[in-house]
């Protein structure tokens, strides 16, 4: 039912917790504060992105019409548990 709408939102969640993470990296490797600055709104920005999902996650979650939500489950819980 819902099978290629969620494959596309658990895809952006695995490419965003590598963005996070590529984009942590930075934060904590920058050489003066205007560069770490940046890095630290771009951080914000991905973890906006990654609330989002959350949240279409939660629903889905909720939702009776996913009998297997191992995976959903998994991917919320990626998402709260990075760094």
């Amino acid at each position: 039912m819902f099978t290629a709408e969620i494959d596309r939102v658990l895809k952006k969640v695995a490419e965003g917790v590598e963005d996070f993470e590529a984009i942590w990296e930075k934060v904590h490797s920058a050489q003066n504060g205007s560069q770490k600055e940046k890095y630290e709104a771009d951080l914000k920005k991905e973890i906006k992105k990654l609330q989002r999902l959350r949240d279409q996650i939660k629903t889905w979650l909720a939702s009776n019409d996913i009998k297997d939500k191992s995976e959903l489950m998994k991917n919320r819980k990626l998402i709260e548990t990075v760094r």
